[in-house]
């Protein structure tokens, strides 16, 4: 519902969004699986951009009338099943990885598997299907309905070695609190204001949240926002100078990550952050800089916020930078 729900109209997420977009994301954030070949991704790329519009079709067809799966055993085991094999996808092709969700269903088709067609009485058809399609009036659902953009605006830390080199640091590093970090809840707080950058999520969603472009003049719609992302044609400011900026915000968070980190390696039983059953994980041959240092070798970091334009070109990925936010220096307390 939230996909046929937004502001361009009912068609627009299957006819217009750019779904495919979410690779490229994934890679400039260094998550996606595939990137361990560019040239792979970006051709995984071209294909799924060409199919984009039957994938939208089918994805949408599939959760808008999941409540007739209750009608057959069989049609939920499928269903179930599909939206599985779906997420497991995404995470191939992107490197969002939603393990619960995983876990559950694998459940659910497992138990299914097991009972008759007879199990499943009338009233207990009827509630699956009335709690489906008006559960979201009792309960909390995530709104999985926005739109995707390859002009995208990105945050993340790096790091200065004792050699001098400032090296990006991988998500996963924060462990638990590594899904923060692509909220962006350190310095902007974009979610509140307007910004100098393009009004995305660190994955390129557009009307996940309540964000605001600059002006009316420049899109007063998020499907106007799409519109215009699709084209990295949104204006961003150079230098950016938004009012919702606080330096001194990442040095707290990132100075504990840090000290926690320090106490880990030196830990009898040392787990490394790779372990952690991420949302998004890092993938390690994307970060080789990072996965090569300890604790101790790190003497101080710093926060960008990135308004990034990206594409495929030539079997490579290309990531144009629009604009930067660059923080102080946060140095290490030895």
């Amino acid at each position: 519902m939230a996909k046929v729900t937004l502001d361009g109209g009912p068609l627009s997420w299957i006819l217009e969004n750019p779904t495919s977009s979410i690779m490229l994301a994934g890679y400039g954030l260094g998550a996606a699986p595939l990137g361990f070949s560019e040239s792979l991704l970006a051709h995984a790329y071209e294909a799924v951009r060409a199919v984009q519009i039957p994938m939208n079709v089918v994805i949408l067809a599939a959760q808008l009338l999941c409540f007739l799966a209750f009608l057959r055993r069989r049609w939920l085991i499928g269903l179930t099943a599909f939206f599985d094999i779906m997420h497991i996808g995404i995470f191939l092709l992107s490197g969002a990885l939603f393990l619960h969700w995983i876990i559950l269903n694998s459940l659910i088709v497992a138990a299914l598997t097991r009972m008759k067609e007879s199990s499943f009485s009338t009233t207990a058809i009827v509630t699956g299907i009335v709690v489906t399609i008006f559960g979201d009036a009792v309960f909390y659902n995530a709104r999985l309905g926005w739109y995707d953009s390859r002009q995208i605006r990105q945050a993340h830390f790096e790091a200065l070695t004792k050699e001098g080199d400032w090296v990006r640091v991988a998500p996963s590093f924060f462990r638990d609190a590594s899904y923060l970090l692509y909220a962006r809840h350190f310095g902007y707080q974009e979610y509140r204001r307007e910004s100098g950058h393009v009004p995305t999520s660190a994955w390129g969603q557009i009307g996940i949240r309540k964000v605001q472009p600059k002006s009316s003049e420049i899109a007063s719609s998020n499907y106007e926002i799409m519109k215009l992302t699709n084209e990295c044609a949104y204006p961003v400011e150079q230098p950016i100078t938004p009012p919702d900026y606080d330096a001194a915000r990442p040095a707290p968070f990132i100075l504990g990550q840090h000290n926690r980190a320090v106490n880990l390696a030196s830990s009898a039983v040392a787990v490394g952050y790779n372990f952690y059953p991420h949302h998004h994980y890092s993938m390690p041959f994307l970060h080789r800089a990072f996965e090569a240092l300890e604790p101790g070798d790190i003497v101080a970091y710093r926060y960008l916020v990135d308004t990034v334009c990206l594409d495929v070109a030539d079997g490579k990925v290309v990531r144009r930078v629009m604009t930067q936010t660059l923080g102080p220096r946060i140095d290490v307390r030895q």
